[in-house]
């Protein structure tokens, strides 16, 4: 590919994006959302944040691995239960990382 055709596909990829995003908030800008579904975009954060972690947690070059000896998905639930009994979000990552160090260890 060429430099030009990379620059112009950037171009065009950035403006589709911008316009996509904008209308968003163009459309809904004046108006407020119906309950329904206003209830649905709290959850949009969490399963965005689900979505770019699972990778990490359960694909391991390139292929998905659900084994008991991988330390990351112990370690993920560590923290997703040290996040869920004290909403800390230092305390959290804190265990989340001390135990992958452990789990890294033993396994």
């Amino acid at each position: 590919m060429s430099t030009a055709a990379l620059l112009a596909l950037l171009v065009v990829i950035g403006l589709v994006t911008f316009v996509y995003r904008y209308a968003m908030i163009g459309l809904f800008a004046n108006r407020s959302l119906p309950g329904w579904l206003h209830a649905l975009c709290r959850h949009i954060a969490p399963a965005s944040f689900a979505a770019l972690t699972a990778g990490e947690l359960f694909i391991h070059g390139g292929e998905v691995v659900l084994a008991l000896t991988a330390p990351k998905p112990w370690a993920a639930l560590v923290a997703a239960l040290v996040a869920w009994r004290t909403g800390n979000v230092l305390a959290t990552i804190g265990a989340g990382m001390a135990a992958l160090y452990v789990f890294k260890w033993l396994f």
